[in-house]
C-alpha cells in the first residue's frame, strides 16, 4: 500500500492518446441505439488493455448550427451527431488493434446485435498525445487534462501550422469556460492533428467565442471545428430535438 496517501510514480498510468469515432444512428431509434451503446457496446471496449475510460458526446441541432467544416467532410451535411472518445494509456496502436479484433469476436458471439443498417461510423481514428494545456485556476498539470471535468468538448481537426496551433491551444485555457486543451496527432493519417477543448457551459457559444478571439492562422487548414455536449449515460433528453429537426432522418442520407 502507498503510505501518506501518495501514489508511487511507478504505479501511475498516464494518458497517451485516444481512439476516436464519429457516428450516427437513424432518428427513429436514437434512444434504442444509445441504450445499446451504453449497456452493451462500451463495457467490453473499456475492459481492453490500455483503455482508461470512455466518454460519449452528442451534437444537437443547435450545436450542428455552430459547426464549421471543410468541403466533403464526414462531419458536414448534418452527419456525425455523436462521437466516442476512448482515453488510452501505453501504445495507442495496441488498443486500436485490440478493439478492431474485439469487434469481430463480438459479432461472432452475437453481441453486436444492433441492426447495421440503422447505425453508421462516419470516421474512426487513433490519435497519439502531443501536448496538453490546463487552466491555471484548477492547479492541474498537463497529464491530468484528459480527465478534467467538463460538460462538453469542441473538436478541431487540422492540417499544418503545428506551432501556431499549439500556441493557440495554450492561449485558449485563459478563457473562463475552458478547463483544458489536449492536442493529438493521428496514427493512421499522416499530417492530421486534433485539438480537444474541454469546456463548461454552452458548447456552441464556446466554439463561436474561441473562433472570434483565436481565429485560425494562415498556416493551418481547419477541417472541422465542432462543439458537442457530453452524454450522461442512460439519459437522452435531447433525442426529440434531433428527431424533430432537419437533420438527416436515416444514416443513408
Amino acid at each position: 500500500m502507498c503510505e501518506g496517501g501518495d501514489l508511487g510514480q511507478n504505479a501511475q498510468m498516464e494518458p497517451s492518446g485516444i481512439i476516436f469515432a464519429a457516428l450516427d444512428c437513424d432518428a427513429a431509434v436514437i434512444e434504442d441505439w444509445n441504450r445499446w451503446y451504453d449497456l452493451e457496446h462500451t463495457p467490453p471496449n473499456v475492459m481492453l488493455e490500455g483503455v482508461m475510460l470512455s466518454n460519449r458526446y452528442v451534437a444537437t441541432p443547435e450545436l450542428h448550427a455552430a459547426r464549421q467544416t471543410a468541403d466533403g467532410s464526414p462531419f458536414g451535411g448534418g452527419r456525425a451527431s455523436f462521437i466516442t472518445v476512448y482515453t488510452l494509456t501505453g501504445d495507442p496502436q495496441i488498443a486500436f488493434d485490440d478493439m478492431s479484433t474485439l469487434r469481430e469476436r463480438l459479432i461472432d458471439t452475437g453481441r453486436m446485435a444492433f441492426p447495421e443498417d440503422q447505425k453508421a461510423v462516419r470516421e474512426g481514428d487513433c490519435f497519439q498525445s502531443v501536448d496538453a494545456f490546463v487552466s491555471s485556476p484548477t492547479k492541474l498539470v498537463p497529464k491530468d487534462v484528459p480527465f478534467v471535468g467538463h460538460t462538453g468538448v469542441v473538436i478541431r481537426h487540422r492540417r499544418g501550422g503545428d506551432e501556431e496551433s499549439l500556441a493557440r491551444a495554450a492561449r485558449l485555457v485563459d478563457l473562463d469556460f475552458v478547463h483544458g486543451v489536449w492536442s493529438l496527432t493521428s496514427r493512421l493519417r499522416e499530417g492530421l492533428d486534433m485539438d480537444m477543448v474541454f469546456v463548461e457551459g454552452d458548447a456552441a457559444e464556446a466554439a463561436r467565442t474561441m473562433r472570434a478571439v483565436e481565429p485560425a492562422d494562415g498556416a493551418t487548414e481547419v477541417l472541422v471545428d465542432a462543439p458537442y455536449d457530453r452524454i450522461n449515460p442512460m439519459h437522452y433528453p435531447w433525442a426529440d430535438s434531433i428527431r424533430n429537426s432537419e437533420l438527416p432522418k436515416t444514416v443513408a442520407l
